[in-house]
C-alpha cells in the first residue's frame, strides 16, 4: 500500500509539473520601433506645404510571454495633422511606408500600406493591414501582423491614435502540454487509486475468513 501510495503521489507532482512548467519558464519579449514622419500626403501642391501630415512616434515595450499563443502591442503613438491640402486633392489615395521593428535586439523593416481620403471637411487616414514579419529565436518565434487602423481628422489641427499589432508566439522548449498526455495522466492515477481500493478489500475479507476460522 506505501508503495501505491508513493507512486500516486509522484504521479501527482508530474502532472503539477507539466501543467505549470510553461507559467515558470517564460519567454522575455522585448519590443522596439524606430518610427516614422510622412508628410503632403493627399497634397495636390497647391495647398498647404507638408500637409496633411502622419507621424508614427517610436515606442517600446516588453512581455513575458509562455507557451504558443498571441498578444497585441503597440507600435507607434499616431499623430495626424491636417489643413488644407489644394483644391484638387480630394478623394483616395494611396501611399507605402516603412519602419524599422526590434524584437529582442534583432532588426527588420515593417513595410506597410496606407490611404488618405481628403474631403471637404474631413480628413481620414488608413493603415491597412500589411505582409507578417517574421522572427526566428532559439527558443520560439514571432509573427507580426500589423492590425488596421484610422484616424478621422476635422477641419485643421491635430488628431491622435494608435498602431498595433498581433504577435503570435511559438515556444519550441515549452510547449503547452496536450489534453491526451494530461488525460493519459489523470487515467493512470485512477488506476491506481482503484488498485489500492481493491487490496484493502481482499485484505479485509482475509482477515474476516481468518477470525472466522479461529472460532
Amino acid at each position: 500500500m506505501r508503495f501505491l501510495t508513493k507512486a500516486g503521489l509522484v504521479l501527482a507532482v508530474v502532472l503539477a509539473s507539466i501543467a505549470f512548467a510553461p507559467a515558470i519558464k517564460a519567454d522575455p519579449i522585448v519590443i522596439q520601433t524606430g518610427g516614422f514622419s510622412l508628410s503632403g500626403l493627399g497634397n495636390d501642391g497647391s495647398g498647404l506645404a507638408g500637409f496633411d501630415v502622419l507621424i508614427g512616434s517610436a515606442a517600446s515595450s516588453s512581455r513575458n510571454f509562455s507557451g504558443t499563443g498571441s498578444f497585441v502591442a503597440l507600435l507607434n503613438p499616431l499623430t495626424f495633422k491636417t489643413d488644407f491640402t489644394g483644391p484638387g486633392s480630394g478623394g483616395l489615395h494611396t501611399f507605402n511606408f516603412s519602419q524599422d521593428l526590434t524584437i529582442n535586439g534583432v532588426t527588420k523593416t515593417l513595410n506597410m500600406v496606407g490611404q488618405i481620403s481628403i474631403g471637404h471637411l474631413v480628413d481620414t487616414v488608413h493603415i491597412l493591414p500589411s505582409t507578417p514579419l517574421s522572427f526566428n529565436f532559439n527558443t520560439f518565434s514571432v509573427i507580426v501582423n500589423v492590425l488596421p487602423t484610422s484616424i478621422d481628422g476635422i477641419g485643421t489641427g491635430e488628431f491622435g491614435g494608435f498602431l498595433k499589432a498581433e504577435f503570435t508566439v511559438t515556444n519550441a522548449n515549452n510547449p503547452v502540454p496536450e489534453p491526451a498526455t494530461l488525460s493519459l495522466l489523470g487515467l493512470g492515477l485512477a488506476g491506481i487509486a482503484a488498485k489500492l481500493r481493491k487490496r484493502r478489500k481482499t485484505r479485509a475479507l482475509q482477515e474476516q475468513s481468518a477470525a472466522g476460522k479461529s472460532i
